[in-house]
């Protein structure tokens, strides 16, 4: 009887995966072997140059949205199945998913095994990650293209890794030419988090400073009253972050938000879940309870979210699937997945600008430059669609 593996998700995790198992597993399953590919999006979406995709005429459209299915096409009918839907809810005791079909039908599949790479969302509906289909993303992104164009004031609310990096975006094309005010808000003493070097964090406000972005620190939106016509601007108000609370305002055209990532995991039951609404993770990358369903990337609560956590983890479970698939015939067993406790990571302040930090150093900033500001991947999605590589292994 054919073996049928479902994968949740056609990201940066979900669609390698998938190309793998077709690839490299596929041929070796006695009985045969099919995967279904489940999104509710019919584009990868290259989420990472979102930064610098959501400014006006920067990246075009075809770059960061790449049709799914031709990547799949050269795959046997009876190997593969992509399905446009959104998973509704898990029954891993039944080994079946419900899924709710873009074109509004419900389909119940039943699966031997189960991978969950769906991934997160921006809080506020930013497009900075899939929304709810490849449409809604398309025109999200547009529209905020369009505010950002009409705007001449702009505060950028979150100075993680992705609100850094899009106030050096704006930075870069509109402050240093004194054509917008760009504003960005930390809720910490500096930029990022607090586990990252204190030269690290620096630097990041000091380049941003010198773009022409006011870095404003220890402060947190608490309030946004929005202007109630076309020329009147938005009221934030920002409260400190510390030993004594006070409240100040900020008047501005556009609020940016870009704090706070929630997992996509409304499908997945309750016991399997953190309080974080993150799936409980096991070292082999498996839900708590259950040999069958794998869990990589943001929707798994072994490491933070990251694309560069996804990678890894993808790289590692297609591993641990052959070996489960494949049982003692696979060689040796598989180790547990171990997360890397060193930092390792690199944010870009524009096209020309970026710095990072690597275990306690920090690097230089024209590394940063050469291995992401410049193209901030955009060369590598059309390989990972096609199943060629991931974001960081060149061959797949």
């Amino acid at each position: 009887m054919t073996r049928v593996i479902v994968v949740l998700g056609a990201g940066l995790a979900g669609t390698p995966i998938a190309h793998y198992l077709l690839k490299h597993l596929a041929a070796k399953v006695v009985g045969g072997l099919k995967v279904i590919l489940v999104s509710p999006n019919t584009h990868f979406f290259a989420n990472i140059p979102s930064v610098r995709a959501i400014l006006p005429d920067m990246i075009p459209e075809s770059k960061i949205f790449i049709p799914i299915a031709p990547a799949f096409a050269h795959y046997p009918a009876g190997r593969f199945e992509f399905v446009v839907g959104k998973a509704e809810q898990l029954d891993p005791g039944s080994n079946s998913v419900t899924i709710r079909e873009n074109n509004d039908g419900v389909r119940q599949i039943n699966y031997d095994d189960i991978v969950i790479a769906t991934g997160s969302a921006f809080k506020e509906g930013m497009p900075l990650k899939n929304l709810s289909t490849t449409e809604e993303t398309k025109q999200t992104l547009l529209a905020w293209s369009e505010r950002i164009k009409a705007a001449k004031s702009i505060v950028v609310a979150g100075a993680g890794a992705t609100g850094v990096e899009i106030a050096g975006e704006l930075g870069q094309e509109y402050a240093t030419a004194g054509t917008k005010e760009i504003t960005l808000v930390a809720d910490g003493e500096l930029p990022l988090a607090g586990k990252y070097k204190q030269d690290v964090r620096e630097t990041v406000k000091r380049e941003l400073e010198k773009l022409g972005v006011k870095v404003v620190v220890n402060s947190k939106v608490s309030a946004v009253t929005e202007g109630s016509g076309a020329k009147e601007q938005t009221t934030v108000q920002l409260t400190t972050v510390g030993s004594s609370t006070t409240k100040t305002s900020l008047k501005t055209d556009l609020l940016l938000p870009t704090y706070g990532i929630t997992p996509n995991t409304a499908f997945v039951p309750a016991e399997l879940l953190d309080a974080r609404g993150l799936i409980k993770q096991t070292p082999l990358l498996r839900a708590e309870g259950y040999d069958n369903v794998f869990v990589v990337g943001d929707a798994g609560n072994i490491e933070e979210p990251s694309g560069q956590h996804a990678d890894v983890q993808a790289a590692h479970v297609v591993k641990l699937i052959e070996a489960h698939v494949l049982g003692e015939s696979a060689g040796k067993p598989v180790d547990e997945y171990k997360p890397n406790p060193k930092i390792g990571a690199g944010w870009s302040l524009g096209r020309k600008k970026g710095t990072g930090q690597m275990g306690n150093m920090r690097l230089w900033g024209w590394v940063i430059v050469y291995f992401k500001s410049k193209t901030l991947g955009l060369d590598k999605y059309d390989g990972i669609v096609k199943g060629e590589r991931t974001l960081l292994q060149n061959s797949w």
